[in-house]
Order: C-alpha cells, then sequence, then structure tokens
C-alpha cells in the first residue's frame, strides 16, 4: 500500500487504524486488513494469510462440512499448515490451526469464489488429516463416520492418500474400521 499511495509507512499505518476505527476496516493480524464493507467476506480465505509465509489449507471438520459430507457446521475453522500449532481469534472467526509434517501438505485445491479463492484440502484428504491427528478411541473421526449425511470419498483416492501418509497405525485404523 505505501507504494500505491506514496506515504510513508507511519502515515499508511495511521491511515488504516483510522479506517477500522470507522468500521470501515477490520484487521485480522499485522499487516493483514480485511474491507469490512464487502457484503461476502469468507473467513476460508483469511487461512493462508494467518500463517504466511508457512503453507496452509483448510481441511478437518471445517473441509468435510464444506463438501456436506458432515451436517455439522462448525463454528471453528479448522486448517492444517507446517506452521506451529495455534488457535487465533478474530473479528472474522476462530481459528484452530493444526500443524503437519511438510511431506503431508497435499490434497488440496484453491476453491475459487466471486470474492476471492481458498486452500482447501480434498474430501479424502481432509478426512485422513482428521483421522492421522486424532487416532485415539471415540475419536472425532469416528464420529465423523457415524454421522455423515453423505458418505461420498472415493475409495481408490482414499487407499492412494493413506499409502502416502507413510503412517501403519493410520492404515491399520482404517482397514480396522472397514474403510479400506
Amino acid at each position: 500500500m505505501i507504494s500505491l499511495t506514496n506515504m510513508t509507512q507511519t502515515a499508511v499505518t495511521q491511515s488504516l487504524y483510522r479506517l477500522a476505527k470507522q468500521g470501515m476496516l477490520v484487521r485480522i493480524k499485522r499487516g493483514v486488513w480485511v474491507n469490512k464493507l464487502m457484503d461476502n467476506i469468507n473467513p476460508f480465505e483469511a487461512v493462508p494469510y494467518l500463517t504466511a509465509p508457512w503453507p496452509a489449507y483448510m481441511s478437518l471438520h471445517s473441509a468435510l462440512a464444506d463438501y456436506g459430507i458432515i451436517a455439522e457446521i462448525p463454528h471453528i475453522i479448522y486448517a492444517v499448515s507446517t506452521h506451529i500449532p495455534r488457535n487465533v481469534s478474530t473479528p472474522i472467526g476462530t481459528f484452530h490451526i493444526h500443524h503437519l509434517n511438510k511431506r503431508l501438505i497435499w490434497g488440496y485445491e484453491v476453491k475459487q469464489l466471486s470474492s476471492g479463492s481458498y486452500p482447501i484440502a480434498d474430501p479424502e484428504k481432509a478426512f485422513l488429516d482428521l483421522a492421522y491427528l486424532s487416532l485415539v478411541p471415540r475419536s472425532p473421526i469416528q464420529m465423523v463416520h457415524k454421522r455423515s449425511k453423505k458418505w461420498e470419498l472415493n475409495p481408490g483416492k482414499l487407499k492412494e492418500y493413506a499409502k502416502r501418509f507413510e503412517y501403519p497405525p493410520l492404515t491399520r485404523y482404517l482397514e480396522k474400521t472397514g474403510l479400506l
């Protein structure tokens, strides 16, 4: 913005805070602002900015709900990243960011909206991310499988993705539950 306005960094920062006080902008984090006057602010679009420069994408419960696989729409936006795990509360939503090793950051696409875009895991990858992060009895993954309103995961893709995790407990769990 500094290069666009020929203003100093201090002047730009003061202007941004003034606009926020007037209710025109919302500060998400240092250096990241959202135009509050836009009617269609999608909090999912904030995910990559909250972890930048580390990659991140929406996954877990949020992605499964977005695809209609689970009926419940979580109040918290779940994402995975190579960044440290953390919870971030912003005026546009609360985000739980879970850590995954960089070798597991794949299986997502960028979903285009009229207002912008956001990275989201494929349904199979969101399911496996959730299974990988919660391999315990009565875990959220078992509840997702039992309460799914439409179970439309591609079995071949699920098996292929599970192999890429290279995590035997995940494969055993999926075989034991009859998902592979």
